[in-house]
């Protein structure tokens, strides 16, 4: 046989044996984690979700599995009997309330009436393998898809109706927050509208009529100030909580009265101890000469704001920091402009413009370095009116209040007064924060250098009066120095009373990182 023919027959058995034993292999494994990426859960979906779904969720992925397992059809039958009886047992009113979904689908019949199906995170059973359901287990909630399985259910949402417009605010693969009620259901006590068996047991779709929708509340990052523009991540973030940090505590009882919320979802308020400016060295009698530039610096800089920031082009706001090298004689050898948060070019312009149009003396003979550095910072506030998301969001609400002559108005006038004190209770929560980050802030003098990688987080439960009744140090941070300064000018912080609607929450705890 020629030696060319059999090279070539060698390399085609290699090849097929690859195609028909590796190529499978591969295949079997992208497509089991595709799956297992459509519905993943984050950490703070996760912390936000009610016992009793979770409860659920748990329960069905354990009938999932056992029946998948299932060697015979008489098992299965009696499996979906038990799971109808856990169910009836868990959902005796047919009411979900306050549960946590994903939009799975949202569109419309061929009249315009919307349809929408939520994808329920997946809790896996006791005894799935590896913490894993089966591949296969998905649950869904939702409407009708049409108007003929739905003359019974009335699930679809009207077009023309507040609750038809209310949805053109949501996209597909948004977490919602819902409420509803089902309907009973022959084989599964709620409602399922699988065409087999299995698809009942392994991803069971139940019929809903929606109550409640908004988009999920996920607590804001908006009231926190950055880490340091130079040290995004301080040393601190990077360690891990340490069992001694954690007890390390300046004001704590045996018996905690404040009401324990999810990392996520408690109030957090990052306050920088340099709220002006800071000094490569405090060693001299620095007072006069930098009170001297930054005031003249703020007042050129408050006098010729960026127009962009001013009309409201950048409504989230930022810091720009301006970091000068000064020499002995007065003279300004370098500028470096740094900045975090929604910040434009003039924003950074105009606060560079600002710090370098002040003509300096020199610095005093006592200086006892051969360069100072002095670093300016200039904050620009959120203008909370101009988010376009809460402005949009108003006007949806707002729609929701129209037409309350039946029931089906009168349901959704309900959906909107509960989403209006959301919105109330959201509000509060970041002008309490606010006063609260100036109360703080206004007690801070520093007079000494501090690294800009510390970092200490301390754990605050507020009384309805205002009164600071716990106060656990949860970091205490790498400086000795730094942490008695950061309290001692804690300690003379004041407050007034818990707003009125923010009163039901106290003790209010809330999260206060101090950042140099």
């Amino acid at each position: 046989m020629d030696t060319t023919l059999i090279k070539k027959t060698f390399f085609t058995t290699l090849l097929l044996l690859y195609v028909f034993i590796f190529c499978p292999v591969a295949w079997c494994q992208l497509t089991d984690n595709s799956v297992h990426a459509m519905n993943p859960i984050p950490e703070i979906i996760r912390t936000l979700i009610p016992e009793k779904q979770q409860i659920i969720m748990s329960g069905l992925a354990d009938f999932a599995e056992k029946y998948k397992t299932s060697p015979n059809s008489i098992k299965k039958y009696l499996l979906r009997k038990k799971r109808q009886k856990f169910l009836t047992e868990q959902l005796k009113d047919l009411v979900v309330s306050e549960w946590i979904g994903r939009i799975k689908t949202l569109r419309t019949t061929e009249n315009g009436k919307a349809y929408l199906v939520l994808e329920l995170p997946i809790f896996p059973s006791k005894n799935a393998e590896n913490n894993h359901p089966v591949p296969e287990f998905r649950v869904t909630m939702g409407t009708w898809n049409n108007a003929y399985t739905d003359l019974d259910y009335n699930t679809l949402i009207l077009p023309a109706t507040p609750l038809h417009k209310w949805l053109a605010n949501f996209n597909e693969g948004e977490w919602l927050i819902f409420s509803g009620k089902s309907f009973t259901g022959s084989e599964d006590y709620l409602k399922e509208s699988s065409s087999s068996e299995e698809d009942a047991m392994l991803s069971p779709q139940f019929i809903i009529k929606f109550e409640f929708l908004d988009k999920l509340d996920i607590p804001e990052t908006d009231m926190q100030i950055a880490k340091s523009p130079t040290t995004l991540e301080t040393a601190a973030t990077k360690k891990l909580v340490s069992s001694q940090q954690t007890s390390a505590k300046t004001k704590s009882t045996n018996n905690s009265k404040t009401k324990k919320l999810p990392d996520f979802t408690r109030p957090e308020l990052t306050i920088r101890y340099y709220q002006k400016y800071r000094l490569s060295n405090y060693n001299w009698n620095y007072q006069k000469y930098i009170e001297r530039w930054h005031r003249l610096a703020r007042f050129h800089w408050e006098n010729h704001p960026a127009t962009d920031y001013l009309n409201g082009s950048y409504p989230e706001g930022g810091e720009v920091f301006v970091l000068s090298t000064v020499g002995r004689d007065g003279l300004v050898s370098n500028y470096q402009v740094t900045s975090f948060g929604e910040v434009s070019e003039k924003m950074s312009e105009a606060a560079l413009e600002a710090t370098r149009l002040i003509a300096l003396p020199p610095l005093p003979e006592k200086f006892p370095d051969d360069i100072l550095k002095v670093e300016f910072r200039f904050a620009h506030s959120r203008i909370q009116h101009l988010i376009k998301t809460d402005t949009d969001q108003m006007k949806a609400v707002l729609m929701l209040q129209e037409n309350k002559t039946d029931d089906g108005d009168s349901m959704v006038s309900k959906m909107a007064q509960k989403i209006l004190m959301k919105q109330r209770i959201k509000k509060a929560r970041a002008s309490f924060l606010e006063e609260l980050r100036q109360e703080f802030s206004s007690h801070f003098k520093p007079n000494q250098r501090f690294e800009s990688g510390l970092e200490m987080q301390i754990e605050l439960a507020i009384s309805r009066s205002g009164k600071i009744v716990e106060k656990n140090l949860l970091i205490p941070g790498e400086s000795v120095r730094f942490q008695l300064a950061v309290e001692n000018d804690l300690n003379k912080a004041h407050f007034e009373s818990l707003p009125k609607i923010l009163r039901s929450e106290s003790p209010y705890s809330i999260l206060l990182r101090v950042i140099p």
